[in-house]
């Protein structure tokens, strides 16, 4: 299977990247991104090789010179849950990481993105802020599409011991 470098943003304790080395992916270069300590003295002793870059709001092109080729992210949910305020990704303190994160994939410029959040993200501001991740995604704040990206809600029960359901964005560059 292909080697991948990879950027993982809000990291937790490493799910994508094990999601990804379980699917036969080798991680060549890894780095992560991650706030809380408990949840980054976890990602580091599961996968002691991947390099700490610090809050993503400190995750530049500049400062780290790297080239992944697929970033993964499930940015901060708590603005666009059922469970929450509701208040989105504009008018909430939390969930609007999201532009940080497609700030990072603007300057890293990856062949390829994953994208995790709740399924909330549907309904929050009548499903205008679904939309605007959507195209935000697609397009990253320019005047032209910059990446497909396509969009799946699954149920995480087939895979894990829980009943919730997410969505799921791929983002590729290419038609």
């Amino acid at each position: 299977m292909a080697e991948i470098i990879l950027l993982d943003l809000f990291a937790g304790t490493g799910g994508f990247a094990k999601g990804l080395t379980d699917a036969g992916f080798t991680i060549k270069e890894h780095y992560f991104s991650e706030i809380d300590k408990h949840a980054i003295a976890n990602y580091q002793y599961n996968f002691p090789n991947a390099k700490y870059l610090g809050p993503v709001e400190h995750v530049c092109r500049s400062k780290y010179p790297i080239t992944p080729n697929i970033i993964t992210f499930g940015w901060p949910c708590q603005d666009n849950s059922i469970a929450g305020k509701r208040k989105g990704q504009k008018h909430g303190t939390r969930s609007g990481l999201l532009f940080e994160a497609g700030r990072i994939i603007h300057e890293f410029k990856p062949q390829h993105f994953i994208a995790e959040n709740v399924k909330g993200l549907f309904s929050v501001n009548k499903g205008n802020d679904f939309y605007e991740a959507i195209r935000f995604l697609t397009y990253l704040n320019t005047d032209s599409p910059q990446y497909t990206v396509e969009m799946q809600l699954l149920n995480t029960s087939w895979f894990l011991p829980q009943n919730r359901e997410r969505t799921y964005f791929v983002g590729y560059i290419g038609a």
